[in-house]
């Protein structure tokens, strides 16, 4: 095997390094906590650049906690897509027969080159975990009138829930390191990172490929209703981002490597 082929233990490694990052990330101070996820972010990007000689057994898949019994409201899809693209990934739904609940189900899954795609589920899940909370308390208030709509009470809170992501989306995007300023120091030069960047797009659009995924549909735009709107993104503006993130990091960063 070649000397820069990913190994386990080199892999575990360099997860314990992120996850103690990620915990550092639950500091009230919000400084602190933005510079542990950057600095997270920084490990990721650092181990990847150090393991260039990637392969597509490198590539993995890793499924959320999380299902549906019917499909992922648009909301939900829309976190998976924004926190796949911010860590690299490649969001999918992933039907299956669940025999807990006796029927078909439908789970958030993350594709990406080890470790990326743990990371990216981690995120996913301490943020919906968020979201499913904020979309409760304003459909309840839609309900009583403390806000009002045209809507139904449910179909406010998804406009809410998607304006909610939007402005998450954002807080996660100004927290991972973009170009020279933010590259190792052995690593400096951006190109290096770009090149990277390409590569895992490469490999794991031949995973997929080779898994028959096809690319996805674009989603219909949908008429939202204006104050759940302005709802939304007030609440998404508040959210506390990285305490959010360091949420049971333990138990959602798995160190298996999916050949």
């Amino acid at each position: 095997m070649s000397a820069q082929q990913i190994d386990e233990k080199k892999l575990e490694r360099a997860i314990r390094k992120i996850k103690h990052c990620l915990a550092l990330a639950q500091s009230s101070n919000e400084n602190e906590a933005a510079t542990a996820l950057r600095q997270a972010q920084a490990l990721m990007r650092e181990y990847r650049l150090t393991e260039m000689d990637v392969k597509l057994s490198d590539v993995g898949e890793v499924e959320s906690q999380f299902s549906r019994l019917d499909r992922l409201p648009a909301w939900e899809r829309n976190l998976s897509a924004a926190v796949a693209q911010v860590f690299g990934c490649t969001s999918l739904r992933n039907r299956q027969w669940c025999k807990v609940k006796d029927r078909i189900v439908e789970r958030a899954a993350f594709v990406g080159v080890t470790p990326a795609q743990h990371i990216a589920l981690y995120a996913f899940e301490a943020l919906l975990t968020k979201l499913k909370l904020a979309r409760k308390e304003y459909a309840a208030g839609v309900r009583s009138g403390k806000h009002r709509s045209s809507y139904s009470a449910d179909t406010a809170a998804d406009h809410f829930a998607i304006t909610w992501v939007g402005e998450v989306y954002g807080k996660l995007q100004a927290l991972v390191p973009k170009g020279e300023e933010d590259a190792p120091a052995a690593h400096s030069d951006g190109r290096d990172i770009v090149a990277v960047e390409a590569q895992d797009k490469a490999l794991i659009a031949e995973y997929l490929a080779n898994n028959g995924v096809g690319k996805a549909r674009k989603a219909r735009e949908t008429e939202l209703d204006m104050n759940a709107q302005i709802a939304g993104m007030l609440a998404g503006r508040k959210v506390d981002l990285h305490a959010g993130l360091a949420r049971a990091g333990d138990d959602l960063l798995a160190l298996s490597v999916v050949a």
